[in-house]
This record gives C-alpha cells, structure tokens and sequence, in this order.
C-alpha cells in the first residue's frame, strides 16, 4: 500500500505556511455546514470561516504519462464541496502542482467549474516537493509491480514458457 504520509505532510505545510502567509491569518482543517444540511471537512478554513480550501498535491498526468482520471475526479468533488459551502466569502482550491493548474484552468474555461472558485499554486519547499516525487514514484512502482502480479501467468510469461512449469 502507498505510503501518504508526505501528501499530508505538504497539505499540512501549505496550510500553516503558506496559506498563512498568502492571506496574513492562520488556517486549519475545519468540518464546515453544506447549502444542502450535511457537513464536509475542509483541508483549509480561516478563523472567521469565511474562507474555506481544498488542498491537492496531485498532479495531472500518471507516470506513464496518461491523463490522471482519479485524481480529476477528486479534484471535482472537491469543487462541488467548495461551492455547497454555507455562509463562505472565498473558495479556494489550492494545488502545488502547475499541471494541474492548467488543467484546472482548462475545465474553467470549458465550463465545468462552477463560479465562485479561486485556483491558487502554492510553492512548496524543494525537499517536500523531492520528498512528494520520491513518494510518487514508488506507488507507481508498486502499482506497477501489483498490476503485474495480478495477470495470468501465461500473459506474463508466454504460453510456451507456462506449459513447461
């Protein structure tokens, strides 16, 4: 199983830090009231509740390259939450990788981002962002290796190879 600890351990820094920095209060993980009567917890809140943020440290493409569907899915139910917030000024969705941005951007433009939504890029450290790179590609190592290990052997091995074993 990935290990997540340095995801929160960026958010956790992007938070106290930067947020912190960037709007002159502090901020901190908070459950807040929906539009709709349920509750969500938020990754970011303001003393005043009147600035609620949803941190991603995901970035927009796989290892291989391919478009990261999951994480935009994630990405999307985070904007939902964001625009059910009760009684918000600013909603913020905030993302330390640029890729994503662009994406973010992109969906905007496209029209599937509901109005109201701020993006922010947070600079992170160059050791968190080292750190969250290392952390990155050992899940796609392990996802790799898992996936592998999931095939029938004929697929993995060659028919020819099976029939001997």
């Amino acid at each position: 199983m990935a290990d997540t600890r340095i995801q929160l351990e960026v958010e956790d820094w992007v938070r106290r830090n930067w947020l912190a920095a960037r709007f002159s209060e502090p901020f901190s993980r908070e459950r807040m009231k929906l539009v709709t009567g349920g509750v969500f917890d938020f990754d970011a809140v303001n003393q005043s509740g009147q600035t609620v943020a949803c941190i991603s440290t995901s970035g927009s493409r796989t290892a291989g390259g391919k478009a990261a569907v999951g994480k935009l899915l994630k990405i999307r139910s985070d904007l939902l939450f964001l625009s059910m917030a009760a009684d918000v000024r600013v909603r913020l969705l905030v993302l330390t990788e640029a890729d994503m941005l662009d994406t973010c951007r992109r969906e905007k433009v496209n029209g599937r981002v509901p109005d109201g939504i701020e993006f922010l890029l947070a600079e992170i450290p160059m050791e968190l962002r080292e750190r969250l790179q290392a952390a990155r590609r050992r899940a796609s190592q392990e996802m790799t290796a898992d996936a592998i290990e999931m095939l029938p052997d004929e697929l993995v091995l060659g028919a020819t190879q099976t029939a001997s074993i």
